[in-house]
């Protein structure tokens, strides 16, 4: 198996040699040099074999959004990990647009971690998908108190138009795709779609590239977020009628 020169990013030493006992009997080698030493700059790396960083979010007070933007416009085929002790929505957004290719949380298990970079390095965008699905729960519940609250000053004409286009979307997703939507929305990635619903993975590819075209987002994250604000109030046999 192809090893990959994993360059860590840690606050403190108990928690780098943390990863690096996790990562010891993977093809994940951690290297001697640790980024808190070096800024963004990556130590020279020789061979062509692929290298990712494991970047610890309170290393950076301000947030791992700037470091996450160099080191991809300085490595752009590597590949970057956000640890954080909790979860944060919003940094977790930012660093995903920033560039980030996974963002994991620092209780996650030992198997669960080296599964996610492992998915990482296949290309997948990774991040906790229940903690992300119970913040995108509560933002919703609070947009539709704003929601009523607008209501009283919103015509019926104008609520009913809203409500229209809101479904027209939603109406131009086949069953298939709004199946793949929620899998999105669970964080599974292709494989495991492919799995679950017995087609190709191809297959799930052409889908995925249909949905974001359809609902105007540019990743699957994006599309998952979409789903949880748009699909939890949709009635699957009045949008998607059976033949």
């Amino acid at each position: 198996m192809l090893q990959v020169t994993t360059i860590l990013g840690c606050k403190n030493s108990m928690l780098r040699e943390g990863i690096r006992h996790i990562l010891s009997s993977t093809r994940y080698k951690v290297h001697p040099e640790d980024l808190s030493c070096r800024g963004t700059s990556a130590p020279q790396i020789y061979g062509h074999e692929p290298f990712l960083f494991i970047i610890d979010s309170n290393l950076y007070p301000n947030g791992p959004t700037a470091i996450v933007r160099d080191l991809k416009g300085q490595h752009s085929e590597a590949r970057v990990v956000i640890l954080a002790d909790g979860f944060d929505f919003e940094e977790m957004k930012l660093s995903l647009q920033a560039g980030a290719d996974g963002y994991c949380l620092a209780t996650t298990g030992c198997e669960a971690l080296i599964k996610y970079l492992d998915l990482v390095m296949l290309g997948e965008v990774v991040f906790p998908s229940s903690p992300l699905l119970n913040a995108m729960s509560s933002l919703s519940e609070t947009a539709n108190v704003r929601k009523e609250s607008a209501s009283v000053a919103m015509s019926p004409l104008h609520s009913e138009r809203l409500t229209e286009a809101k479904e027209s979307v939603i109406r131009t997703l086949s069953s298939r795709e709004a199946e793949i939507l929620q899998c999105l929305m669970e964080g599974a990635p292709n494989k495991v779609i492919a799995r679950r619903l017995e087609v190709a993975e191809a297959t799930v590819k052409v889908h995925i590239k249909a949905i974001l075209r359809k609902i105007r987002v540019a990743n699957r994250t994006q599309a998952a977020m979409w789903a949880v604000n748009h699909l939890s109030d949709a009635s699957p046999e009045t949008l998607w009628p059976q033949a």
